[in-house]
């Protein structure tokens, strides 16, 4: 038995089909076929058994592949304890990220991360919050920069807030106004977000707790920032960036909502392998993110 078969079979009991698993470890199908046999011979077991087209593990092969996950996980783990000792850290983070901190915050994070660590890579994928977090407890990503739903596998962990504003056009009667109050602006027609997403459930909550009432509801800033142009509707929106490619918008504060009302976390799952290069990743960026605010803001003037 060898490091390789374990590794092997790993794979195949996670993928169930020895084509994709072949595929995914670089080798040939009958190579994969001969180490799995070699190693259920040695093991006197039967560890996988056929279905249709693709194997699925028997009891023993369950079994087996708990202990097996296990500590090829702490040696994966050690491995890259060690190389980052010799300044050699490097590996693959796969971070899912909504869309609005992806011009400001994310580009600021990375830069400076990669300064410390360059042999560190990144995929970043955008999508919503509640797709994010789907693909998150599958293991399609290692973190994920989102909104915070309630989900006891996954851990949430505030890393920026991003204020809620309002938004108006310039010929509005309030677009001349530097901030204003929720109750002023009943008599508008008022857009926002849907309420079915967390930033509409968080937007609406406010918005009731001040008898303020929202006509129309949309998934993000693009869309409401379109609105507003063509109808002359006022709107509540987190100020990002997708909001400057509107050139005739104006940005009204809205006084008694607080700056911290809506939250970005760095979000994980409780049950998943994490790397040490992600291990290290999300340590920094708690750090960094204290400093965040004084780098956007040298980046804004």
């Amino acid at each position: 038995m060898n490091l390789s078969q374990l590794y092997y079979f790993r794979k195949l009991a996670q993928l169930q089909h020895y084509t994709k698993a072949a595929k995914e470890l670089y080798i040939t199908q009958p190579s994969l076929s001969d180490s799995i046999s070699s190693l259920e011979q040695e093991l006197g077991l039967a560890l996988f058994q056929k279905e249709g087209r693709n194997v699925k593990l028997t009891k023993y092969g369950r079994e087996f592949y708990e202990y097996v996950d296990a500590a090829l996980n702490q040696l994966d783990k050690g491995i890259a304890v060690a190389k980052s000792k010799s300044g050699l850290m490097g590996g693959v983070i796969d971070i899912g990220c909504i869309p609005t901190i992806l011009g400001d915050y994310m580009p600021a994070v990375l830069k400076h991360y990669r300064e410390k660590y360059p042999k560190v890579s990144f995929n970043i994928y955008q999508g919503h919050t509640l797709r994010l977090l789907d693909e998150l407890k599958k293991g399609t990503y290692d973190l994920a920069f989102c909104s915070k739903t309630e989900d006891e596998e996954l851990a949430f962990v505030p890393i920026l807030a991003q204020r809620l504003i309002l938004v108006v056009r310039e010929d509005h009667p309030l677009a001349q106004r530097e901030a204003v109050m929720l109750e002023e602006i009943r008599e508008y027609s008022l857009t926002t977000y849907r309420e079915t997403i967390p930033i509409g459930k968080i937007v609406r909550a406010v918005l009731l707790s001040k008898g303020v009432e929202a006509s129309f509801s949309y998934d993000d800033e693009i869309s409401i920032g379109g609105v507003v142009m063509a109808t002359n509707q006022a709107a509540i929106a987190a100020d990002t960036p997708y909001l400057s490619q509107f050139d005739h918008i104006k940005k009204v504060i809205i006084s008694d909502i607080p700056e911290d009302a809506r939250l970005v976390y760095m979000v994980y799952s409780r049950k998943n392998y994490m790397t040490k290069a992600t291990e290290d990743f999300a340590d920094f960026l708690l750090k960094f993110e204290r400093q965040l605010p004084r780098f956007m803001m040298e980046k804004e003037s």
